[in-house]
């Protein structure tokens, strides 16, 4: 059975962590393949085909929105652990 729009939405919202955070991901997925040009752009032959196959990213776990904070926390916990080798 194939879930609604918003049944898809809501679910993955709470999975990112709310609304917000899921509209910033999307928005800069799609930027990125923009950016990137037509060469590294999914096959997809409109924006509505683009949001679906950036749902799809995100619900298989392809890509994930890492507020500055994780970043950071990341960063110090890499060179701390270069620092022990």
């Amino acid at each position: 059975m194939k879930r609604d729009g918003e049944d898809r939405v809501e679910e993955l919202s709470k999975k990112v962590g709310g609304r917000f955070k899921l509209t910033a991901l999307l928005q800069k997925q799609a930027r990125d393949y923009y950016a990137g040009g037509r060469a590294f752009m999914p096959s997809v032959r409109n924006l509505d085909e683009l949001f679906n196959y950036i749902l799809d990213e995100i619900e298989e776990d392809k890509i994930t929105l890492k507020l500055p904070e994780e970043r950071k926390a990341e960063k110090e916990k890499g060179e701390e652990s270069a620092e022990q080798s």
